[in-house]
């Protein structure tokens, strides 16, 4: 890979435009995963300049800055406090804490890497990507698109809501790429199970997330109802860390140990 020019913003104005000026120009995140491209690129555009490294609370959203790291995400009080934590430790399971204090929490998410452990966890919450010059996207929805993306992602905006989640990754070893991950959270809208690294990136389990939020009482053979959901909904595959039958029994256990949690 070869970048040809560094450019660093002095506003959004002024990133957006060099951003479009070449078809190759594109916008350094964290630059955590920079070695795995293969393309050479006109121009890098730096934003560090612009004030998207915070996270701010308000009454009924956390707004985090696109720039974020995350470290910084991890250990933010907010962030701790979704879910019972089970957010701050998704974060916290991705290699280690040098790392994490370089990459960001946008370039994790604009990237749509496959194995992401911080997506899996995002899906399960009500997210909005915020864009400039203008637009939102819902994060399901930004996943599903195709093409590059020509907007700059300044801020993601999580909906507050009461609740418990749980996270689950499992690799070879702690500074492995997962081999699956998956999350699930109970809140007032009901339950949302997303499972990653399978080994594409993370999924919502739509048909399993309805059988049981149309349940008045759960018991654990509906647990296994919803577990069967998964595996026959969810895509599943093999590559050179698991194959496809492994990652379904690993689905197959840790979706119904997660709901079991989720409900205690």
């Amino acid at each position: 890979m070869e970048i040809k020019n560094y450019y660093k913003a002095a506003t959004l104005q002024d990133a957006y435009q060099k951003l479009n000026e070449h078809s190759s120009n594109f916008i350094a995140g964290g630059g955590a995963w920079l070695k795995m491209s293969t393309s050479d690129h006109e121009t890098m555009v730096d934003l560090s300049g612009l004030s998207l490294n915070l996270i701010e609370e308000k009454e009924q959203t956390i707004e985090v800055g696109a720039l974020v790291t995350l470290r910084d995400f991890e250990t933010n009080s907010s962030i701790q406090s979704l879910g019972k934590g089970y957010i701050s430790t998704a974060a916290g399971q991705i290699m280690g804490v040098g790392f994490r204090n370089l990459a960001s929490i946008g370039g994790s998410i604009i990237g749509r890497f496959p194995f992401s452990d911080i997506i899996t966890p995002l899906l399960t919450l009500s997210i909005r990507l915020i864009f400039y010059p203008e637009g939102e996207m819902a994060l399901e929805e930004y996943l599903k698109s195709k093409g590059k993306l020509t907007k700059i992602l300044t801020k993601i905006v999580i909906e507050k809501e009461n609740g418990k989640g749980y996270f689950k990754k499992v690799g070879n070893t702690v500074l492995d790429f997962s081999i699956l991950n998956i999350a699930i959270y109970k809140g007032i809208h009901g339950f949302r199970i997303s499972l990653g690294s399978r080994p594409g990136v993370g999924v919502l389990a739509h048909e399993a997330m309805d059988y049981l939020n149309h349940l008045n009482k759960i018991e654990d053979s509906n647990m296994d109802q919803a577990v069967e959901l998964v595996l026959k909904h969810v895509r599943f595959g093999s590559n050179e860390a698991a194959d496809e039958s492994y990652r379904r029994e690993l689905a197959k256990v840790y979706v119904k140990r997660g709901l079991k949690e989720v409900l205690s």
